[in-house]
Parts: C-alpha cells; sequence; structure tokens
C-alpha cells in the first residue's frame, strides 16, 4: 500500500516545510508521492514554478480533479469540466489525472444519489473522449454510490471503458460544509465490495480523502493499492500530532477546536513514542514542537509515512502491543460487526 500525501497548500507554507526538511540536511524526503488539485490550488503562476521546482523529478504527482471545491461552492461543474481538461492538456508533468466527478453528500436523497452517480459515469466518458490518449492512460476514475448497485454500476462503466484502477470516494461527510470524510459502516461496507469486485476483476483501488491515519491498518487488510491524506497537515492547524497507529492528540494546550484533542504531556508524548518505536527529527524537543506548526505536519507526515511502511513489512512483525491497538481500534470492531 501507498500513502499519497496532499499537497495543496499556500505558497508560503510549502516553503516553510521545504526549508525545514533541507535545514536537517539528513537526507529526509517525505514527499514520495504527493497529489495536488490544479484548481483553484496552482491558480497563481508563482506557486506552479516552485511546485514544479520541487516535486517534478523528486515525487510522484497526482492532479485531482477538484470536485471538492464544486462541493463547496468555489466553483461550478461545468467551469471545472472546461478548466480542467485545459490545465491537463497544458500540464504533462502529473503521473496520474484524477478524472472529474459528482460527489454525493451524505444529506441527499436517494434520488439525488442516484443522478450523481449517472452522471459522475457520463462525465468520465466525455471527458475521457475528450482528453490526449497520453492523458488517459495515466488517467483515474473516481467510484461514487451509497448502494453496492452503484458501485457496481460505476466499476462496470469504468472496466468497460479500459480503466484497471479505480477510485473510491464515497465516504459519508460530516462537518459545517459537509468537507470532512468519515467512515461509516455503509461505506467500509461499500469499499469491502468494492474490494471484493477489484479481487474478482483484476483491478486496483485507491481510497480518496482519508481522515484519520487510525483507518490505515483497515485499509491495508482490506488490500487498497493507495490512499491519499490532508490530515497531516490539517490537524496540526490545531496544534494537533499524530503517533503510529494512535488517534491525534493535542501538543499546543491552546484551545482545542477538534474532537478528540486531548493533549498530551511531555512526559505521556515520550513513553507513546517508545511504545510506538516513532523517532524523527521534528520531534525531538516535545517543547520546540508544541510551538511550531510546520514540524508538527512534518511529524504527522513522517508518521503515517512510518505506519504504511511498518504494515507493508508485515501484519506478524508489530509487536504485541500495536496488534493490540489495532484489533481494539473503532475500524477493527466495524468489520467484526458487519461480518
Amino acid at each position: 500500500m501507498r500513502f499519497v500525501a496532499s499537497a495543496t497548500l499556500k505558497r508560503s507554507d510549502l516553503f516553510g516545510l521545504f526549508e525545514r526538511i533541507e535545514r536537517l540536511e539528513a537526507g529526509i524526503h517525505p514527499f514520495s508521492e504527493i497529489i495536488l488539485t490544479p484548481l483553484p490550488g496552482l491558480a497563481e503562476r508563482p506557486t506552479v514554478n516552485f511546485v514544479r521546482e520541487h516535486f517534478v523529478g523528486h515525487s510522484r504527482i497526482w492532479f485531482d480533479s477538484g470536485g471538492y471545491f464544486v462541493q463547496q461552492g468555489e466553483i461550478t461543474y461545468e467551469d471545472l469540466y472546461r478548466r480542467l481538461k485545459v490545465w491537463y492538456d497544458q500540464n504533462r508533468w502529473a503521473d496520474v489525472y484524477v478524472l472529474p466527478d459528482y460527489v454525493p453528500s451524505s444529506d441527499l436523497s436517494a434520488q439525488e444519489v442516484e443522478d450523481r452517480v449517472h452522471a459522475t459515469i457520463a462525465v468520465t466518458r466525455l471527458f475521457s473522449a475528450d482528453i490526449a490518449p497520453d492523458i488517459r492512460q495515466q488517467a483515474i476514475p473516481v467510484v461514487q454510490g451509497h448502494t453496492r448497485e452503484q458501485i457496481r454500476t460505476c466499476v462496470e462503466a469504468y472496466l468497460d471503458m479500459g480503466y484497471r484502477t479505480v477510485g473510491f470516494g464515497s465516504f459519508d461527510t460530516t462537518g459545517a460544509g459537509k468537507d470532512i470524510n468519515m467512515l461509516t459502516y455503509r461505506a467500509l461496507r461499500n469499499l469491502e465490495f468494492l474490494q471484493d469486485l477489484a479481487a474478482r476483476f483484476g483491478f486496483q483501488t485507491h481510497a480518496f480523502g482519508i481522515g484519520t491515519p487510525a483507518l490505515i491498518p483497515t485499509l491495508h487488510q482490506l488490500e487498497v493499492a493507495s490512499f491519499d491524506s490532508s490530515c497531516w497537515i490539517r490537524t496540526a492547524g490545531y496544534g494537533n500530532v499524530l503517533l503510529p497507529f494512535l488517534g491525534r492528540r493535542n501538543v499546543s494546550h491552546g484551545m482545542l477546536r477538534e474532537i478528540g484533542g486531548v493533549a498530551y504531556s511531555a512526559e505521556e508524548f515520550a513513553q507513546l513514542k517508545e511504545l510506538t518505536g516513532h523517532t524523527c527529527p521534528f520531534c525531538e524537543s516535545f517543547e520546540h514542537l508544541q510551538r511550531d506548526r510546520l514540524d508538527q505536519a512534518l511529524h504527522n507526515l513522517i508518521v503515517i509515512r512510518d505506519t504504511v511502511d511498518a504494515l507493508n513489512r508485515g501484519m506478524e512483525l508489530l509487536s504485541v502491543s500495536i496488534q493490540e491497538i489495532i484489533r481494539r481500534s473503532r475500524y477493527a470492531r466495524m468489520r467484526t460487526g458487519i461480518r
């Protein structure tokens, strides 16, 4: 399984992250695979130049379609389609191009969800016909739907179009802007069903927008090929940090704005680092970690990467304590309840 880091950030944040990495001179490159949202994330030429200079030739680059921004009302679907086609055609420096989709949020009626599923398939077919053959070979369509039949309909259509990798985008959503993905029983059942289809028909899957690293062991057990996440930078914005196989906890001791942001003490953080076997240059000093948001973000990024690496080496090689943490996790219990 591979981790694709969301890197649609302000240029000042990107500059700060790379400044810290280069200052270490330790050969650390946590951005081996990234996903960028060109519209509107790469609307300014200086940002595009910075991204190309620091990522092209060093990272495997995904272009996301930006369906999230349609959902937020920042761009119309029609405008996204038109501008995305031009962007993809003029910027051939990505390795993966995500095709446009019409996200069905959790608060829609059954008929509205059905309409968006069929709209996603229709637009995928049109966009595939419009883009250049070399881009099409690197493209990934997105599976949407709230029922197994809708998942199957997407898969059958995409396989018929010749695609052998598909993305799963139908997590349920929460938050004021319906902008936070969460794994409910329904979404987990649908993801399991998609993985059953993948095993049967021989295609690979990618999970879009994973909101918590606690879900990573479940994705690995389901044999999802890759996933992307912005939680490494997003949760740092609230002073929260991650540790392998554990949830987020707060280190800034400021006002908490995320649920679950219980504060770490320096002693507890050190104990849990030892339990999980985590070390990185960005958390050597707990006091400094408390004060620096970008160090928190880089620490989180390395935690997710190391979690994936540990799972890829084999669950049986994990310590007994870590295996027990995974077994008792909410997502493991959800899977047990489903079967």
